[in-house]
């Protein structure tokens, strides 16, 4: 069954390159040390991370009615060894949505680049 969906649109503009940088507040609050950690072999780190805030936007949505304040640090979107990104709630936001629907809560997020713009979609459904 469905619960949420999102979406979410960033122009890549909008991040400053300075605030996805180790030691920034933003990037400490925003990424999770996995995020980071993947982030950093990549030749595209800054794409790489805007798009995983972009794709944390979309999951917020799709998980909204938990009523929990947006947390980026409480998404983390990884990409397996594909390259497809896959992400998991964890935090306040996870205990929030788990009250509401219970643990079997799965996530789908696709993300997509365009001529300076990021698009994420999410999907909360039960399993």
């Amino acid at each position: 069954m469905v619960l949420g969906v999102g979406i979410d649109l960033l122009r890549l503009s909008r991040l400053s390159r300075s605030a996805l940088v180790p030691g920034d507040a933003f990037y400490e609050r925003a990424f999770t040390e996995a995020e980071r950690a993947q982030a950093h072999q990549r030749s595209d780190r800054y794409d790489y991370l805007s798009a995983r805030f972009c794709a944390k936007e979309a999951l917020y949505k799709a998980v909204s009615d938990c009523k929990e304040e947006f947390h980026p640090g409480d998404f983390e979107v990884l990409d397996d060894e594909d390259g497809h990104p896959h992400a998991r709630i964890l935090g306040r936001t996870a205990i929030a949505v788990e009250l509401i629907w219970g643990p079997q809560v799965e996530l789908i997020v696709s993300i997509t680049h365009e001529d300076g713009l990021i698009g994420a979609y999410a999907l909360a459904q039960s399993r």
